[in-house]
């Protein structure tokens, strides 16, 4: 079918709660059971701590109608509503520093990486899969860099979605949609609440990854294999120079990627304890991931794991589900 050129509006269109009656399930005569809707937050590589969540939920009979993602959590939502989650869980849990090396490629324009490496092999899962071809409603939110609207998500290419949604400024290069550039969606809502409730939901689950970053401890000690790996990543990622920060006494400046790191921390929770005041969820789940660094993706099971933890901790009330 021949599609003209504003064949995206929809999928471009700046967020509007209006767009998707958010009573959609209530309308429905001899409806008991409540649209659930789980809105995974960003994070970066704190966001396989999704996959721990999503895991206990299902232990517990819970079965959310629509996935909404910011970032990374577009990015794992995606492949939950695609029923290819094992798929994932797999997969990052055989990352090594190694392969993180593997997926980056220098970038002079943008962003520091431009991710065509880490995103060829998630569009190579996806291959053609459009938003109609997923088993659950899934939405995902980037930002107009231009002008900083929220953008909602919800048609054609998931994998185009994903890639805008987790286009983390400064690190990874926008995205051009039609006549848009698009950022990462943690701009302008960490944790998309409010598109799970325009999608339709009346019980919202939010997982914020974000919560106790500020005052992060970093270990004082590490192992000198780790330390090496860390060293080798920096030196290929930003410069032989940057080493010498890895050794830095407490008392001194910053160094550039921690400066960078925090920086996205406090903007973060910024943003997401203003949305979530004003929108907030029926549940939150807040796993503690202040060691886990923006790109140490090769931590997924202590992730994983710390996931798992911090749902169990709703035990009581997940026994129960509307």
């Amino acid at each position: 079918m021949k599609k003209d050129k504003n064949s995206f509006q929809s999928d471009l269109q700046p967020a509007n709660p209006s767009l998707s009656p958010q009573n959609e399930a209530v309308s429905k005569p001899g409806r008991r059971r409540k649209k659930v809707g789980l809105a995974l937050g960003s994070g970066s590589a704190r966001g396989w701590s999704h996959i721990g969540v999503i895991r206990v939920l299902e232990s517990y009979g819970w079965k959310p109608d629509i996935i909404c993602g910011t970032s990374i959590g577009s990015l794992v939502g995606a492949f939950y509503a695609a029923d290819k989650l094992d798929r994932l869980e797999e997969w990052v849990q055989t990352l090594e520093w190694k392969d993180i090396l593997g997926f980056m490629d220098i970038s002079f324009g943008g962003g520091i990486l431009r991710g065509k490496k880490l995103f060829d092999f998630f569009e190579k899962e996806f291959k053609d899969l459009n938003f109609d071809h997923l088993t659950k409603k899934y939405g995902a939110v980037a930002t107009d860099i231009d002008n900083g609207s929220e953008i909602w998500l919800r048609e054609g290419s998931v994998p185009e979605a994903v890639r805008a949604s987790i286009s983390l400024p400064g690190i990874f290069s926008p995205v051009k949609r039609e006549d848009r550039w698009l950022v990462d969606g943690g701009l302008v809502n960490p944790v998309p609440v409010s598109l799970c409730k325009a999608m339709g939901a009346e019980f919202v689950i939010a997982v914020d990854l974000n919560q106790d970053l500020l005052d992060r401890k970093e270990e004082v000690e590490e192992s000198n294999a780790k330390e090496s790996n860390r060293k080798s990543f920096l030196s290929h990622f930003w410069g032989k120079d940057l080493e010498e920060n890895l050794r830095k006494e407490k008392d001194e400046k910053p160094g550039m990627i921690e400066v960078m790191s925090k920086s996205i921390n406090v903007m973060q929770i910024r943003i997401t304890r203003s949305r979530m005041a004003g929108d907030p969820p029926d549940v939150t789940i807040a796993p503690r991931l202040r060691n886990i660094g923006l790109m140490e993706f090769h931590r997924a099971q202590e992730c994983i794991e710390e996931g798992k933890r911090a749902a169990e901790l709703l035990a009581g009330f997940l026994k129960n589900p509307p």
